[in-house]
């Protein structure tokens, strides 16, 4: 199911939109928009989708959306409480390429760029991030803006945030991965639909496979092969969502040989067999 494209409405001579909805239930479409999207959900229950991830989502719910992510949340049927949310939404290069370059906004740069999968905060962060974001209520356009700027300075400095959408389905790296990981992760993302070996990886930046192994482990949090699964997976996520293909077509377009070994490692990952996965991205609102 391909996601809708949603227009975003920002009013002249402003450079983000502030918008707070008290709705029966969550409703909208499995969409997407140029423009990066901060929600908190203040009072709700249900299932949040973005790219690849599905997830339960409860009170005080706070994620930052990419560019172009697909996204929706979606209440559950059980829910008696009215749905309340609010969400600032601004354009993809904000706050401005120049200022983007100043050395004071380095980590909000980046922390833009990792919203590309999708990043939930937690703790206290959440916590004071949201209380601003409720508080631009009733700022006039230049008291909003720094508000905006602040809330994203403090988000960028958060230690308890994690990404949704896995790396195959918004590959995002940090700038400060560096040239080396960058070959190895752009080489991973270009070949995912071929064999891979890791010591022919490790030969292209000059590594023997055992310093590779430290390596790709200590930069990225994980194994190399762990990975390449998430690559092939986030890929074949997008092509059940976005194309008309089986599950077995979609296996083979991703790097998987074996139907039983995919099934495996795509609920490893996304904790849904691929069927399940599939289904849960066409509510009743909008199949």
């Amino acid at each position: 199911m391909r996601a809708l494209f949603e227009k975003i409405s920002i009013e002249q001579g402003r450079s983000l939109a502030w918008r707070e909805a008290r709705v029966a239930r969550f409703w909208m479409p499995w969409h997407f928009h140029p423009e990066v999207e901060l929600t908190f959900i203040a009072c709700g229950r249900g299932t949040r989708c973005v790219g690849d991830h599905i997830g339960p989502f409860d009170d005080g719910d706070l994620v930052l959306i990419g560019s172009n992510l697909p996204h929706f949340w979606w209440t559950d049927s059980g829910e008696r409480r009215r749905s309340h949310s609010v969400f600032i939404q601004f354009g993809a290069d904000f706050p401005g390429a120049e200022i983007r370059a100043l050395p004071e906004t380095a980590r909000v740069a980046a922390l833009l760029a990792r919203a590309g999968r999708g990043l939930l905060f937690t703790g206290p962060v959440q916590v004071e991030a949201t209380k601003r974001m409720q508080a631009m209520a009733g700022m006039a356009p230049w008291p909003r803006l720094v508000a905006l700027l602040e809330i994203l300075g403090i988000l960028a400095e958060a230690k308890t945030v994690r990404p949704l959408a896995s790396a195959g389905y918004a590959p995002v790296l940090d700038p400060r991965d560096g040239r080396r990981l960058a070959a190895v992760c752009g080489y991973v993302n270009g070949q995912y639909a071929d064999p891979i070996a890791q010591p022919e990886v490790a030969r292209r930046i000059g590594l023997s496979p055992a310093a590779f192994s430290r390596y790709f482990r200590r930069r990225m949090g994980k194994t190399f092969e762990a990975y390449v699964n998430e690559v092939r997976v986030g890929h074949a996520c997008r092509r059940l969502l976005e194309q008309d293909v089986t599950i077995a077509e979609a296996a083979f377009a991703s790097g998987y040989n074996n139907l039983a070994n995919f099934n495996r490692r795509f609920r490893a990952i996304t904790g849904l067999t691929p069927s399940a996965f599939r289904a849960a991205h066409r509510t009743p609102d909008f199949r």
